[in-house]
């Protein structure tokens, strides 16, 4: 893979834009923004993904087969 000059210089802009601060002593700027951005997107994408599912979903609740008690908790 081979860069152009201006493609080169914006991604080493880019990236010491955003590693600069984690450089400087203060890591909590870069990193701890880039992890909270993805967080926030998961929860939003989860949150989407279970209201269409709810949507979609009948309005009854599932039917269940009845579970039978294991012979040590009959009391006949």
């Amino acid at each position: 893979m081979q860069l152009s000059t201006p493609r080169a210089l914006f991604l080493s802009l880019l990236l010491a834009l955003i590693n600069g601060p984690a450089l400087a002593g203060k890591g909590q700027i870069s990193g701890g923004g880039v992890a909270r951005t993805i967080e926030c997107n998961q929860n939003i994408a989860r949150s989407l993904e279970l209201d269409d599912q709810l949507r979609r979903g009948s309005d009854t609740p599932p039917c269940r087969e009845p579970q039978t008690l294991p012979r040590r908790f009959f009391l006949a």
